[in-house]
C-alpha cells in the first residue's frame, strides 16, 4: 500500500524503517501510551519491526518534507466484533511530531482506503482511557464513540488499564464524504 497525503505518506514498513523506529519506540511517552514495553536496544526493534514487516499489517508513516518516518499504523483484519468485514487501526508517532496534524492525515488516508478499496463495513479503533491524544485523533477523524471497557487488559508493567473504543462504518464514511 502507497497512499499519498499533502504531507506525509503512508507506505509499507519496510526494515530500512528500523533506525526512525528505534529512535521513538525507547520513550516513555509512545509504548506506554499504546501498551507496550519501551524498546531500549536496537537488536529489539529489528526483531519487532522485521516481524512486523512479515506480518504485512503494519505500515510506515513517512513525513515527505524530511523523507523520515515517524510513526506507524496497524490495520488488523479482526476486531472486537467477530465479523468477517471488521477491520482494527491502531497508530504510533515519535512524540517530536505530535500536535502538527500527522497523524490525523494519516488515518484520515487509510479510512479513505479502507472504505473504497476493501470489503471492510466497519473500522474499529481504541485508546487507553487515560489516552486524550489518540482520542483527539480518532474524533478528528469522524469515529463515532461505542464506549468502555473497564479493566480491559493488563499492560507488562502490571497496570490494569480500561480502554474506549470507537467505530466507523462504511455508510458513516459515505454520509462523511458527503459534506466535506
Amino acid at each position: 500500500m502507497r497512499l499519498n497525503g499533502e504531507r506525509i505518506i503512508v507506505r509499507d514498513l519496510e526494515l530500512t524503517d528500523v533506525d526512525d523506529y528505534f529512535l521513538y519506540c525507547g520513550s516513555q511517552n509512545v509504548g506506554p501510551m499504546a501498551g507496550w514495553k519501551p524498546i531500549k536496544d536496537y537488536e529489539t526493534a529489528k526483531r519487532v519491526i522485521a516481524g512486523q514487516v512479515l506480518q504485512k499489517d503494519v505500515f510506515a508513516i513517512v513525513l515527505k518534507s524530511e523523507s523520515k518516518m515517524i510513526g506507524t499504523l496497524s490495520l488488523y483484519n479482526y476486531g472486537i466484533r467477530k465479523y468477517r468485514y471488521v477491520k482494527q487501526l491502531g497508530f504510533s508517532m515519535n512524540e517530536e511530531y505530535w500536535n502538527n496534524g500527522y497523524m490525523t492525515e494519516a488515518v484520515k488516508l487509510v479510512i479513505n482506503y479502507v472504505f473504497t478499496n476493501t470489503d471492510c463495513e466497519v473500522l474499529e479503533v481504541g485508546h487507553h482511557s487515560d489516552n486524550y491524544k489518540s482520542k483527539r485523533v480518532i474524533e478528528k477523524c469522524g469515529f463515532i464513540y461505542d464506549g468502555r471497557f473497564c479493566k480491559y487488559k493488563k499492560l507488562y508493567d502490571g497496570r490494569v488499564v480500561d480502554a474506549d473504543f470507537y467505530s466507523m462504518t462504511k455508510d458513516d464514511f459515505e454520509r462523511m464524504k458527503k459534506y466535506e
